[in-house]
Order: C-alpha cells, then structure tokens, then sequence
C-alpha cells in the first residue's frame, strides 16, 4: 500500500509500505485523513517517531474491511478511527480516560504508525460508526479537532453564562469555538486575519481581536473591555507561544481558567503572585477520550458541529497541505483524500 513515510527528521516521502497488521484487529480501508500542527511538529523532531521510517497522521475516517468473528461492527460499516489504543485495564482506562491511560499499546500517528496509508489496523472498540449525516471528511477531522475540542470543553466546565475566549482559529479552534457556544458560553476569539475572524464569527464568536502590530500584549486590555471589566471565565489556548499564554491567563477573570491545547516548544513564565491574587485555574488538556468522540459525531450528526475544509489532497501531495499549513496559509484544516 502507499503511505507517507517520514523517513528521517524532516523528510517526508510518499511510498510503498507492507500492510502490518495485528490479530484480532479490525482493517480500515482510509477514506480520509486530517492534516494537524502535529503533523509539523514530528516533521520537525519535536516528538521522536518510534522508529525510521514511520508512518504519520493520527485522524482518520474509512470503510472497515475486516473485522474479528463477533464484532458489533461489520465489514462495510462507515467510521471515525479513534487514535489512542489504551491497555483497558488501568484505571483511567476503566473510568473512561483512555486519552491519559498509563500503559497504552499506543497512539496512531505518534509511537504507532498512523493514517496517511491505504489501510490500517485498530482494535475494534476504536471504531465510531458513523450516522450517514456525518461525511468521511467530516470523520476524519472530528477525529483530532472536534473530539479535543468537546474533551476541551467538558475539561473546563464551561457552562451556561460564561465568556470564552478562543485563541487560535485554526482546525480545533473553530471547533472549540462552536462546542463553547453550544454549551451556552459568550465566545471571544482571537485571529491572526481577518479571512480567520470572519470564520470565527460564523462558528458562533461574538466578537473578535485580530492580533496586530501589537501583537499578544495588548490583548489582555482588550478583553476586559470586551467583558465590562471583568475578564473571561475560560481562556482556551491553542497557540502555545510563551506570549500568548501569559496574555491568556492574564485576560482572566477572578477564578477564571486557563485551558492548555497548544503547544510549540516554547515554556510558560508568569510570577505565582498573578495566578494566586485571582485564584486562577490551568487545565492541561491531552487530545480526547472515546467518548468526547462519540459526542463530536453525534453533534455534528445533529448539525451541531461543523467542519471547515480549506483544501483536499490526494495522499502523492500531502507534502503541499503541509507546507501551506507551515505557512499559515490555511482557513480551516487540509485533508488527504482517498477515492
């Protein structure tokens, strides 16, 4: 089959693979394929791969080929693969929390090889039925953005009344902003265009900051005159930079919390004093369980969540969707497509 191979730190190629199977694991023909940051960041050599070369993706949706004798899901059956592969047996596992599980077999895309290939192998139990309102392009990136940012959500509390700010309108960030509407928040936005602010508004942000000259340092001033004075209840952080964070949790309201998504190598510097005065709260939050999953399909299902699609790929230009993503060129998420 053919697959994209990162075949040393930064050099991605498209070729041939043996299909690596596993016993007792369900074959999903891939239908499609979500193109994230992440993807730059193993490019880049953030995160090691397990093994050269490696196989990487980590949101698909497909056409199952085979399953085991038994299985509740039959071969022909539409789905969203969900990516991490938990021992099941631990304690988080057995409270539902798979994403943050202590002994997992693995994760596609990150110490598995993941789902920029023809076909790939996943226990059972990771494979979402898909309603037929729910498209293969829709799947595939409720798989990483939609699921992470219901996880996102459920994480924070966010509730009825409160005032969300989303920083980043990327894949998950026009994702979260539609999950913190849906639960009843005020969504602020933060983009780095306006092509982006006319996309966040019309997943549900009231109003939005389009970063300027000024940059991060003039948005905490902006948001609490956005809020009257008072701040927001959640900041959702989605860029990572050391700048943005601070004018994150310092665009908090009393007892306000930070919610970390994003990440670039760059560390958090903020004095104690300012996340103590407030009672601030910070939640770091790893990708999504099963069923923060199962929830996104049954949104967007119900017309609740939507996607955006910037551009489709066949899998021979993945490296295209991937420089354009590099370059912030991108309204939306790419997409590698299978016929």
């Amino acid at each position: 089959m053919k697959a994209a191979l990162l075949k040393e730190k930064g050099v991605l190629e498209v070729g041939d693979a043996p299909e690596t199977f596993h016993d007792g694991w369900a074959v999903v023909e891939t239908k499609a394929a979500g193109i994230c940051g992440t993807e730059l960041h193993i490019l880049d050599g953030m995160f090691d791969p397990p093994h050269f070369p490696f196989v990487i993706g980590h949101e698909a949706s497909g056409i199952v080929r085979s399953v085991p004798a038994g299985s509740a899901v039959k071969v022909g059956d539409r789905v969203a693969v969900y990516n991490m592969i938990g021992c099941g047996t631990c304690p988080w596992c057995l409270t539902g929390n798979e994403q943050i599980c202590t002994n997992p077999v693995g994760q596609l895309g990150f110490s598995l090889d993941g789902t920029f290939r023809d076909a790939l192998a996943v226990p059972v139990q990771n494979l979402i039925v898909l309603p037929e309102q729910v498209s293969f392009n829709d799947a595939a990136l409720l798989s990483c953005g939609g699921m992470t940012a219901v996880h996102a959500v459920r994480l924070g509390a966010v509730s009825l009344g409160d005032t969300v700010i989303v920083d980043g309108v990327g894949g998950v960030g026009l994702m979260a902003i539609q999950v913190a509407y849906g639960a009843g928040a005020r969504v602020l936005a933060i983009a780095d265009s306006e092509a982006k602010a006319v996309l966040a508004r019309e997943a549900g942000a009231s109003d939005v900051v389009v970063l300027d000259a000024a940059g991060y340092a003039a948005i905490p001033e902006r948001m609490f005159e956005l809020t009257g004075g008072r701040g927001a209840t959640h900041f959702i952080e989605l860029v990572g930079s050391a700048e943005s964070m601070v004018a994150g949790l310092r665009s908090l309201g009393r007892r306000g919390a930070f919610i970390s998504i994003g990440y670039n190598g760059d560390d958090l510097t903020i004095n104690p004093v300012e996340l103590i005065l407030s009672e601030l709260r910070i939640f770091s939050s790893v990708a999504a369980s099963r069923r923060d999953l199962e929830t996104a399909v049954s949104l967007a299902a119900a017309g609740r969540l939507k996607t955006v699609v910037d551009t489709e790929y066949p899998l021979a230009d993945v490296q295209t969707g991937l420089d354009r993503l590099r370059a912030r060129a991108v309204s939306g998420r790419n997409i590698v497509v299978w016929d």
